[in-house]
Formats: structure tokens, sequence, C-alpha cells
């Protein structure tokens, strides 16, 4: 099996996982509150379905415009960074599981797209993430990391749903 066959696989496979993770979690939950005080559970669902289109475009930007992107990186704080992150991630509009799993199929197809587009010989390109940009990315990243870290992101972000859920319905009882 090739590295992007395994890529493409693994992306699959963290596709069904987020359709069940939003299956199982009843829509009357997107309005509890999260680990992080500013965001609910539906806002992170919502924050994970930007995981794969964002990552879509970092791959581009790492083979494409490298040395932009390096600039960019190095210049825009990563303050900025999570101001935008915050920006997009919390929603005020209703989030519906339709809406979710509407959003993460349509980044599924951007990041499967992107994969089908870069050779084999492209996935060990990097560049650096600065320390204090996206802290799991810290440091010389490939654009194969890139294309892991879609499930790395997913599920950081699952466990701290379950967990949050558990310790709600632990606390209903």
């Amino acid at each position: 099996m090739t590295k992007k066959q395994e890529l493409e696989q693994e992306l699959d496979e963290t596709h069904k996982r987020f359709i069940s993770l939003v299956e199982l979690i009843p829509e009357s939950e997107y309005s509890l509150p999260s680990s992080n005080p500013a965001w609910t559970v539906g806002d992170i669902l919502f924050h994970i379905t930007l995981g794969p289109r964002a990552l879509a475009l970092e791959v581009w930007m790492t083979l494409h415009a490298r040395g932009l992107y390096q600039l960019a990186m190095r210049y825009f704080p990563s303050r900025m960074f999570n101001r935008l992150n915050a920006w997009f991630g919390n929603r005020k509009r209703r989030i519906s599981r339709q809406g979710l799993l509407k959003a993460y199929g349509q980044a599924h197809t951007a990041i499967k797209s992107r994969l089908r587009r870069v050779r084999e010989e492209d996935l060990v390109k990097s560049v650096v993430y600065p320390v204090d940009y996206v802290s799991d990315l810290a440091g010389e990243v490939s654009v194969e990391r890139l294309f892991r870290y879609v499930k790395g992101h997913f599920e950081a972000h699952e466990a701290e749903l379950r967990f949050v859920l558990s310790s709600e319905r632990r606390n209903d009882r």
C-alpha cells in the first residue's frame, strides 16, 4: 500500500468516525458548555468541520507557495490566528446535525481532492510552524503530517467532547 493510499484510508475512517460522533450526540446537547468556556459542544463540532478544508489549503501552500506561507506564519501572530479560529468556530446561528454532516462532507471532499493531486514524493516536503502558532504542529511539518493531522485534530476534540458529555450526563443523574 502506498503512503497516499494509507492516507486516503485514514481520511475515510476519520470521516466515518465524525459521522458516528455527530449521530451519537443529540442536537439538544449542542448548546452545552465545553471545556473551553467560550465554546459550546456544537461550536466544537463545527470547528472540527473546518480542519480538513484548512489543512487542504495548508498542503497547497506548502507545495506551491512555501516561502509566502513561511513568511505569513512568521508575521501573522498566533493571537490573530486564535481570534480567527474562534470567530469561525463560535457560530451564533443554529448548528444542526444535518449542517455538520454537510460541512464535514464538503471538507472531506476538499482534503481528498488535494490528496489526489499530491504526488507521492511531495509528501516529504515541509514547512516550519512556529511553536506558538498551532502547538500540535510546532516545528518542521511535512505534507504527510498535515494530512495525518486531520485525524489528530478530530481525535483531540472527540476525546474532549466525550469527556464533557459523560461528565454532563453523570451530573444529570
